[in-house]
């Protein structure tokens, strides 16, 4: 696994610029979403903390142990780090774990059976198709731990990672809306069966990844 690691202060940067523009990008998507807050960017960050300090380690989240750690992604994104806070979420954490352990098992099949032999690219577009469509694979916040943790598998493959920006959120956002509407018994098969929104996905971190997010 690649030892690069996220430039945090980049990404706060970024997520930052894109919760000062959201407003106007809320009103050109196909489907508005709710507001972005201090608190869901100052969490994905802590995310992106933790994803760094698991990269350290070698921790690799696709392995029965490390699914811990991709669960606890979810858990940072939505109820953050503090363990007394993380009490008022005891009965969500608690069934998210339980959806997690359901739905998990296929999803690690396919990213194993396909990490050698996909590109990078490709290879997270099918992750992430695989947690956003329905049934999504945790309770809320899919877009956003979703976006991390194809960004785990983007780094992890050598390539660099896409961070959300004013400039290419509407896109992404869009093709996100698409996929989240797409039935999960429609896209097992070969390689991830949901060509239209799949090859657009795929176009579209080619073009906007940026190694400005990694440590140099």
């Amino acid at each position: 696994m690649s030892r690069r690691l996220f430039h945090i202060e980049s990404i706060k940067t970024a997520l930052k610029d894109f919760q000062s523009a959201f407003p106007d990008i809320n009103n050109k998507l196909a489907m508005r979403r709710e507001d972005v807050s201090n608190v869901m960017v100052d969490q994905i960050v802590d995310a992106y903390v933790f994803l760094n300090d698991l990269l350290e380690k070698d921790i690799d989240i696709f392995t029965p142990a490390g699914l811990h750690s991709l669960l606890e992604m979810n858990h940072i994104v939505l109820c953050g780090t503090d363990p007394e806070e993380r009490m008022n979420y005891y009965h969500h954490i608690n069934e998210t774990r339980n959806r997690f352990l359901k739905g998990i098992k296929p999803i690690r099949k396919w990213v194993l059976d396909n990490i050698e032999k996909t590109n990078p690219w490709k290879l997270a577009t099918g992750f992430y198709s695989l947690i956003l469509s329905q049934p999504q694979l945790f309770l809320e916040g899919n877009h956003r731990t979703g976006n991390i943790l194809l960004n785990y598998l983007l780094v992890s493959k050598g390539a660099s990672p896409y961070i959300i920006t004013p400039e290419t959120a509407i896109e992404y956002l869009d093709i996100s809306g698409d996929i989240k509407f797409t039935n999960k018994d429609n896209t097992w098969g070969s390689n991830i069966s949901l060509p239209g929104h799949r090859k657009r996905f795929i176009a579209m971190l080619k073009e906007q990844t940026n190694s400005r997010f990694l440590e140099q």
